[in-house]
């Protein structure tokens, strides 16, 4: 399956947007940031792309980066 990385800024952003995505049914995963920008911290959750437009609801109010 297509997955996309959501990347925040603090690691707190991640773990309230997993709960967040979780109550939304979005299979999550907590894994290290791919991208090597010291902005984002070190993890960030990795979705199946077919989960990114119930993800964009869930998280409107997060301020966060998709990585495809």
């Amino acid at each position: 399956d297509p997955v996309m990385f959501l990347v925040f800024y603090r690691t707190n952003d991640v773990f309230e947007a997993e709960e967040l995505l979780s109550n939304a049914g979005v299979d999550t995963e907590i894994v290290p940031t791919p991208v090597q920008d010291i902005a984002y911290c070190g993890v960030c959750i990795k979705i199946k792309k077919e989960d990114a437009d119930r993800a964009a609801k869930a998280l409107k109010m997060k301020e966060y980066k998709r990585v495809e």
